[in-house]
This record gives C-alpha cells, structure tokens and sequence, in this order.
C-alpha cells in the first residue's frame, strides 16, 4: 500500500484516477483497500452533518459538536500520525494538529491553544468525522456477509465504488452504513450512517479532495505571540479516567466483547466493547461529573440507570454509588441493550491500580 500511496500522490485529484470503467470493485476488496487507507496522503474539503440530539453537558460537548452538527472541515492528511484539520463554522474556527506525539487544538476567535499528549483512550473529535476515518472505524470486524456492493456513486469528481455494511449484532442501534470509496486509493469519500430512519443520522462527504500530500507549512504550527498557551498530559475524561479511575474495565458487556486495539497496553479503566458500528463505552466518572450528566440524562431529581435514545446512540448514568460517582455507559446500542450492560456492572467493585 505505501509504494501505491506515493504513486497516488503525484496525482493532482482522484477524478483523474478514477476512471468509471474501475468503479466496480467485489466487497472484499474495497474493505481491504480502505483499511489501507490512512496511508494515502491527500488534500480537502469535508462536509459533515449529524442529527444526534446531544445532552448540554460537558462530558458530552465533543460528541455533539462531531456527531450532533454541521461541519465543515479543511483536510491536510499526511498519514494517520500527521495532519491538520481546519473546523470552520459560523461562530468561528477551530483547528487541530496532530503528530506522533500529541494533538494542538488552536481555536482562532479566542487566541487559545491547547497541546496534549496522544492517550490511548480519548473522547470523540473532528478527526473522527472525516470519511476516511469514519469508515475504517466501522469496518473493524466485519464479516463478509454484512457486506454488499452499491452502485456507483459520483462524488467529488469520482465514480467512487459503493459498499453496504448492515450489522448482524443484535443490540445495534444501526441500521446500516453506505460507505463509497475511490476505487483506485481506497480513500473514503461518502460515509452515510443510518439509525431507524430514512434520512442518515450521520452524512459525511468530501466536497473536493486531491491526492496531493500537504505542504509541510500547512501542517506545522507555530503560536502567535499573543496567544494564551495550554499544555496537559491528558486530552480529556476519558483519558483521565483510564489512566487513574479505580476500576478494570470487564472483558465482556451485553455480549459484547472489550476491544483491545492496542494489547501491548495494560488495560485501564475505560472500556469501548463491539466490533464494526456496533460500539459501547464503559466511562467511570466522578461525582462532580456524574451528577449534573445523569440529571441531564434523566431530569431532575433522576436517580440514573435508564437509558436514554439520542438518536443513533443511547446513553445512561448508572445510579449513584460513592461520593455520587457512577458509570457512563454511551454506544450505538438499543436501550434495552444498555441497560442490560449498566445491570452487569451494578456490583462492579473497585481495584488497587
């Protein structure tokens, strides 16, 4: 894949790439193309849409503002380790770089940058939006008969080939994704999620791209002087919770098993449990956390533990155990299904980590 992506990337776009006559790709071969595909280094514009009805609450403010708005986003994409990602609305802009080492959120209208390390855990972004990203994610574990072709489908001046993925687990909440790709790259460049409704509860496209790898300028970023500079080793709760909360994540729940997309890491204390579109996140929080979230969840007075339907995703706080603490439980999962996962960890007892 790496010799194909430098030759891919001498091209000025894909519409030269693509001819109609290739389109046409067996299912097989277009998902191993895709999971290739963070390789391939390219330049664009994305636009994005979600209809998730988000709670206002903290914990959740990067899921809503991916998944529960519109997005319009500027990609430099070098490889998975290196980009810049321009998130433009009209309150203002927000850009992200990333490297091997950490993350640099720059938000223009506030002068604000904020650096953090990569953690292996970490709460959604702008990255996880993109097509490219969102399909390689919901491809993780399919079989093949969840698959099937699509017609073709012109996109961003490409008969980009098409992929049907309807999950066979039985506590999604996801009907299906439609997902169309260049056939020459692999690259995504249409994801559409949907979740009990004709109109997609998440629609992700590119408007433009060009198979061209980014200026080396464009993806380095260097403060201005008078902005007011942040630096922490963790990006969010999530990541803080997994690194100290006093719990060990089960290998297994609501017969779904925990993901170990990294098992030279010792497991921590946040779990994402499924495979394909099918995810669960397991979240210890704190009081001061748990507390005005479960309310959110539950209304005022909700002692936790039902969970509720945003759309694509369903969401509860367990009721409350120490000092208010409790468990997040968040994932394209029916109700039913979550609330069998919140019972499973009702007894859930504290570890020496």
């Amino acid at each position: 894949m790496t010799g194909v992506a430098a030759v891919l990337a001498l091209s000025p776009s894909l519409g030269r790439l693509s001819p109609a006559a290739t389109a046409e790709a067996a299912p097989a071969e277009l998902v191993a193309a895709i999971r290739d595909s963070g390789t391939v280094p390219h330049t664009g514009v994305v636009n994005a849409s979600g209809t998730l009805a988000v709670p206002d609450a903290d914990t959740f403010t990067s899921l809503g503002e991916t998944f529960g708005e519109a997005n319009r986003i500027r990609v430099f994409w070098r490889d998975e380790e290196r980009w810049r990602l321009d998130r433009i609305r009209a309150t203002g802009e927000t850009d992200l770089y990333r490297t091997a080492l950490g993350t640099t959120r720059w938000v223009y209208e506030s002068r604000r940058v904020r650096v953090t390390l990569n953690a292996p855990v970490r709460l959604p972004d702008t990255s996880d939006v993109l097509p490219d990203t969102l399909a390689r994610r919901v491809l993780q574990g399919a079989r093949p008969e969840e698959l099937a072709a699509l017609p073709t489908r012109r996109i961003a001046g490409v008969d980009a080939a098409g992929l049907r993925l309807t999950p066979a687990t039985p506590q999604s909440s996801i009907d299906r994704v439609d997902i169309w790709a260049d056939p020459g790259s692999g690259l995504p460049l249409r994801v559409e999620v949907y979740a009990g409704s004709a109109q997609p509860a998440v629609s992700t496209a590119y408007e433009r791209v060009e198979l061209q790898a980014p200026r080396e300028s464009a993806l380095r970023f260097d403060p201005p002087d008078d902005a007011d500079v942040t630096f922490d080793d963790l990006p969010d709760l999530a990541s803080e919770s997994h690194r100290f909360a006093p719990y060990a994540a089960p290998a297994e729940l609501a017969g779904l098993t925990l993901r170990r997309d990294r098992p030279d890491l010792p497991p921590g204390a946040v779990g994402v449990y499924g495979r394909g579109p099918t995810v669960l996140l397991f979240l210890p929080l704190r009081g001061n956390a748990a507390r005005p979230l479960r309310e959110e969840l539950g209304g005022a007075g909700s002692d936790g533990g039902s969970a509720v339907d945003l759309g694509a995703i369903s969401a509860l706080v367990t009721p409350e155990r120490y000092r208010g603490s409790g468990f997040l439980l968040v994932g394209t999962l029916t109700p039913r299904a979550l609330e069998q996962a919140a019972a499973e960890v009702a007894d859930l007892e504290p570890v020496d980590r």
